[in-house]
C-alpha cells in the first residue's frame, strides 16, 4: 500500500534483455538540495536545504523540538517568523530571491517504533512526509538531490533513485538520492546489511538486519529480479532507477518512490516475497511514480492490485478463486458502510480494502475484457507516460484507456466509480431444444436489483455432451432474451460461473468477515478475560451478548469443551466432520447463520489463532495445531446456485429424460 498521507497484451520490450527506464527529465520542477546527517544512538539529526523562493511570504513547517538554526539568502541571514509552534513564516525581499539556506537540528522525540509514525533509533528509524522533521514548504513538486550520511553500523534509504554507489567505510555510511519531480521526502535508517543486483539496468537492493538478510535477502532479491521485467511489459518504463526493499520495526508493508518498508516480523512470512512485494513494487508505476489526486479518489490501490496481485494469481492459475474472495467480501460489506470507488482516499483495512482495493481490481479486470489486453496495456502505459513524476486522477486514467482502445469509456466508467452498491443477476425461462438437427439455448438475463442497471457483458457457459462453450451477453440495460445455437445437446447453463463480473452474490457463504465487517456484531464468552482476543479477532471491541439469534452478527468465542456444550444448549447447527474439535484451535462459521465461532483447547492456542484470523477473513473455516500451524482452511459451498441451470431438450421424450 502507498504510505497514507493523511494519518491513516503485453507490449514487447524495445530491445531483448534491456529493461525500459524512463529516462530522468531535464529538471522542470525547483530545485531542492538537502545534506542530511543522521544520528540513531542519540536520535538527533542535522540538516541544510537550498531551494529557490520568489520574493514574497512563505509558509513552512518544522517539528518543534527541532532548531531553526539559520536561514540565509546570497549569505545575508533572513528572519523566519514563528507563527505557533512548528509553523514559520519566511518574508524573502527582492533582492534576496533565489536560493535560501536553512539549517536545522536537534533530537527528535522519543517514541515506539510499533505505535509511532516519526522515530530515529539504533534498532531502526523512520522520517516520513508529515510530521515536519524537515522545513516542509507549500509547494506542489520539487526536484530532489538528497546526500545523507550515517554513523559506522548504521544505512539509509530516501525517496527517489541512489545516484552512483554509496560509501561504507570506519566514517559511516553515505550516499545520494535524486528524484526528477516529487512532492514529499521520506527516509528510512536502520542496522541494516545491504546487497545489491543490476537487474537489467536497475539496482535491486534489500537492506535487511545480519540474521534477515542472511535468510532471506536473497529471495527477495529473485523474487523482485522476476517481478521487473514484467511490470516493465504491462505498465511501461521503470520510473526510477533503483529498487531497495528495507527492513522496519514497525509491522508495515509501505511504498515509497524506489523503495519499500517491510516490518521485520513480516519480511519471514512465506507468501510475502509472492504478495506484498510484488504490490509495492508495482506502486513505484502507480502511486509514486504517478502520483495520485486524492480529491478525486484513490485509483492507484485498484490498479496495482489488478496489474500486481491479480497477474501472478492469473499466473498460477489462481484467478477465479481470487474473483470469488473479492465477491465474497463485497457480499458482505454492511450497507452502512458501502460506498462509491471514488470516494476511496486510502486504508488498507476492512471495507476501506474491500472499496478500494477488490471493487478498484474488479473494475479494471472488466475494463480489460470489455477492451481487450493489448488496448488494456496500452493505456496503461499511455498513463505512465503522461503522468510520470505528476499527478493523475481517475479522469485522466479513464482518458488514457479510452485514447488506447479508441472508444469513450466515460459511460463505462461512471457508474462503477458513482454509485455504491452492485447488480444482481437473474436467469428466467431458460429452455433448450432441438430444431431441424440443431440445438438452441433460449432464455433472459436480468439485472434484478432495484437500482439502474450497471454497464455488463455477462459470461454463460454452456455445457454439452461433448464438452463447454462460452458466450458473451450484453446486459446495459434491465434485460435482454438470449438464443444461442449449438452442435452439441446441451446439458446445462451457467451465469458467470467464474465470477467475471462485479456482482453481489446470490448466495454467498458466511465467511469470518460476515461478522467483522459488521460493527453491531457482539460477543458471547465461555470464560471472562475473552474481550482481547475478541478485539484482536474482529479489528474492534464488541458488546457482550447473551442468547444466539441466527440473524444477528455474533462472535462465539472459548475452550473446545465449553464451545460445543453452547452449540447444543443453543440449538446452533454443528460444523461438520467433528471440526469443532479438530486440531489444537479452530475457526469455523455456522451456515445459515451470521454466526462465527472460535474455540481452542488452552490460552496459546486461542492466542495463535486470534493473532492469524486477521489475515484469514475471507474464510469459513480454519484449523490449526498447537503451534498455530494450519492443517485445514477453506470456505462452505454455496447452499444453492441460482445461476445454473439443468437443461432437459425438449424434443427428447419425457420417458427417456
Amino acid at each position: 500500500m502507498i504510505r497514507d498521507r493523511y494519518p491513516e497484451t503485453l507490449l514487447p520490450r524495445i530491445a531483448l534483455g534491456v529493461l525500459l527506464l524512463l529516462p530522468l527529465p531535464a529538471v522542470a520542477d525547483p530545485l531542492w538540495k538537502m545534506s542530511l546527517d543522521l544520528d540513531p544512538a542519540t536520535g538527533t539529526l542535522q540538516g541544510e536545504l537550498r531551494l529557490p523562493l520568489t520574493a514574497g511570504s512563505h509558509s513552512f513547517t518544522l517539528l518543534d523540538d527541532l532548531d531553526l538554526r539559520a536561514v540565509e539568502a546570497a549569505g545575508r541571514p533572513l528572519e523566519a517568523i514563528s507563527v505557533e509552534p512548528g509553523q514559520y513564516r519566511l518574508d524573502v525581499p527582492a533582492a534576496a530571491a533565489g536560493e535560501i539556506r536553512l539549517s536545522w537540528g536537534g533530537r527528535l522525540p522519543d517514541a515506539d517504533p510499533q505505535r509511532s509514525r516519526l522515530f530515529l533509533t539504533p534498532e531502526g528509524g523512520f522520517l516520513p512526509e508529515g510530521p515536519g522533521w524537515y522545513p516542509r514548504f507549500e509547494q506542489e513538486a520539487f526536484a530532489l538531490r538528497l546526500e545523507g550520511r550515517t554513523p559506522p553500523g548504521q544505512r539509509f534509504v530516501a525517496t527517489g533513485s541512489l545516484s552512483a554507489s554509496p560509501r561504507n567505510d570506519d566514517r559511516g555510511y553515505a550516499a545520494v538520492y535524486e528524484h526528477p519531480g516529487t512532492d514529499a521526502i521520506t527516509v528510512a535508517t536502520g542496522p541494516w546489511e545491504e546487497r545489491e543486483r543490476l537487474v537489467d539496468g536497475v539496482r535491486v537492493r534489500t537492506l535487511f538486519p545480519a540474521q534477515l538478510d542472511r535468510a532471506h535477502a536473497e529471495n527477495y532479491l529473485d523474487h523482485s529480479a522476476n517481478y521487473l521485467p514484467l511490470f516493465v511489459d504491462r505498465a511501461g518504463p521503470y520510473p526510477y532507477q533503483s529498487f531497495t526493499v528495507a527492513a522496519s520495526p514497525m509491522p508495515v508493508g509501505f511504498a515509497f518512490a524506489g523503495f519499500t518498508l517491510l516490518g521485520e516480523r513480516v519480511i519471514p512470512l512465506p507468501f510475502i516475497p509472492r504478495t506484498s512485494l510484488a504490490h509495492e513494487l508495482m506502486h513505484n508505476w502507480w502511486g509514486t511514480g504517478v502520483r495520485i489526486d486524492y480529491e478525486s479518489g484513490n485509483w492507484s490501490e485498484g490498479l496495482t492490485t489488478y496489474m500486481a496481485d491479480y497477474h501472478l494469481d492469473e499466473q498460477r492459475g489462481d484467478a477465479a478463486d481470487t474473483r470469488r474472495r473479492w465477491l465474497l467480501d463485497l457480499a458482505w460489506l454492511p450497507e452502512e458502510l458501502d460506498r462509491p470507488l471514488v470516494t476511496f482516499q486510502g486504508g488498507n483495512q476492512g471495507a476501506n480494502r474491500i472499496v478500494g482495493y477488490n471493487r478498484g481490481a474488479m473494475l479494471f479486470r472488466m475494463l480489460e475484457e470489455r477492451i481487450g489486453s493489448e488496448a488494456f496495456a496500452s493505456g496503461a502505459r499511455l498513463l505512465n507516460e503522461r503522468h510520470v513524476f505528476g499527478v493523475a486522477s481517475w479522469n485522466d486514467v479513464v482518458r488514457a484507456f479510452s485514447d488506447a482502445a479508441d472508444e469513450e469509456l466515460h459511460a463505462f466508467f461512471e457508474p462503477w466509480l458513482e454509485r455504491p452498491r452492485l447488480p444482481e443477476l437473474a436467469l428466467h425461462s431458460v429452455a433448450a431444444s432441438e430444431e431441424q438437427g440443431r440445438w438452441w439455448v433460449n432464455g433472459s438475463l436480468e439485472q434484478a436489483q432495484d437500482e439502474p442497471p450497471w454497464p455488463l457483458r455477462v459470461p454463460l457457459e454452456i455445457e454439452t455432451e461433448s464438452g463447454v462453450e462460452r458466450h458473451v451477453v450484453t446486459l446495459d440495460d434491465r434485460r435482454t432474451d438470449f438464443r444461442v445455437a449449438l452442435q452439441e445437446r446441451p446439458v446445462a447453463l451457467s451465469a458467470d460461473p467464474h465470477h467475471e463480473v462485479l456482482r453481489r452474490l446470490p448466495d454467498p457463504p458466511p465467511v469470518l468477515r460476515t461478522v467483522s465487517l459488521d460493527p453491531d456484531t457482539r460477543l458471547i464468552a465461555m470464560q471472562d478475560g475473552l474481550e482481547p482476543f475478541a478485539r484482536a479477532v474482529l479489528g474492534f471491541a464488541p458488546e457482550r451478548a447473551e442468547d444466539f439469534d441466527p440473524d444477528t452478527p455474533l462472535l462465539v468465542m472459548g475452550s473446545t469443551s465449553d464451545v460445543i456444550r453452547w452449540l447444543d444448549r443453543a440449538g446452533a447447527p454443528r460444523p461438520p466432520d467433528d471440526l469443532a474439535q479438530s486440531g489444537h484451535a479452530r475457526m469455523w462459521t455456522l451456515p445459515g447463520t451470521r454466526t462465527a465461532v472460535v474455540s481452542t483447547d488452552d490460552a496459546a492456542g486461542l492466542n495463535n489463532i486470534a493473532r492469524t484470523l486477521r489475515h484469514h477473513g475471507h474464510r469459513s473455516y480454519l484449523v490449526q495445531d498447537a503451534d498455530g500451524r494450519t492443517e485445514e482452511v477453506g470456505v462452505w459451498e454455496s447452499e444453492s446456485d441460482p445461476l445454473r441451470v439443468e437443461l432437459v431438450s425438449a424434443s427428447v421424450p419425457a420417458s427417456k429424460r
